[in-house]
C-alpha cells in the first residue's frame, strides 16, 4: 500500500511544478538558517555604496612642534615660507637616535645610532595649511615623519623631514 501523504523526500507537485518540501536533509530537520543569512550578507556586501567622503568625516589636523635642522632653522627663512607676519620665535630642540648626512649641499635627517644627536630647532605648527606650505618648499624628495624631540628638557611628540627614501643612503654623504 503506498501512502497517500507521500514520504518527506518525494517533490510535490503544485501548479504543475515540482517543488522541494521543507526538509530536505537526510535527517528530517529542518534546513539552516546558516544559508539564507549567508545570502544576506552577501547581498548587501555586493550593493554595498561607500559614502561621500563629507559623511566619513574629514582629516582633522593635529598641531604638534616640527623639528627643524636645516635651512628652516633660519627664522626669517621660515617666517617666508609660512607667510608669517614676523619672524616665529624657534626653540632648541635636539633628536636623539638620528643623524645629519648630505644630498649634495642639502642636509638630510636620518635615523642613527641610539647615543647620537641631531640639534635643531623647534616650531609649533598650528594647521594643516602651515604643514602644506612646508612640504611644497621640501619638495616631494623628503617626506613628513614623527620624531620624539627634547624640547627645554622635555621630550615631546612632533613631526619632521626626513629623506623621502627612508633607509636608503644611496646618494648621502656623511657631513652635517
Amino acid at each position: 500500500m503506498e501512502n497517500s501523504e507521500g514520504s518527506s523526500s518525494t517533490p510535490e507537485i503544485v501548479n504543475g511544478e515540482n517543488r522541494k518540501p521543507e526538509s530536505s536533509s537526510p535527517t528530517g530537520k529542518p534546513p539552516s538558517d546558516r544559508k539564507a543569512k549567508q545570502n544576506i550578507m552577501l547581498e548587501r556586501l555586493q550593493n554595498y555604496v561607500e559614502p561621500p567622503l563629507e559623511e566619513l568625516g574629514r582629516y582633522t589636523y593635529e598641531p604638534k612642534p616640527f623639528f627643524f635642522y636645516g635651512t628652516l632653522t633660519d627664522p626669517l627663512q621660515l617666517q617666508e615660507v609660512l607667510k608669517l607676519p614676523a619672524p616665529p620665535v624657534l626653540k632648541t630642540a635636539r633628536a636623539q637616535a638620528h643623524k645629519i648626512m648630505l644630498w649634495g649641499q642639502y642636509p638630510a635627517l636620518v635615523r642613527g645610532p641610539s647615543g647620537r644627536y641631531v640639534d635643531g630647532v623647534s616650531y609649533f605648527i598650528e594647521a594643516d595649511e602651515q604643514q602644506k606650505m612646508l612640504r611644497q618648499y621640501e619638495t616631494k624628495v623628503y617626506d613628513v615623519a614623527g620624531i620624539r624631540i627634547v624640547v627645554k628638557g622635555e621630550r615631546v611628540s612632533g613631526r619632521t623631514f626626513m629623506r623621502a627614501k627612508a633607509g636608503d643612503l644611496t646618494g648621502l654623504t656623511e657631513g652635517t
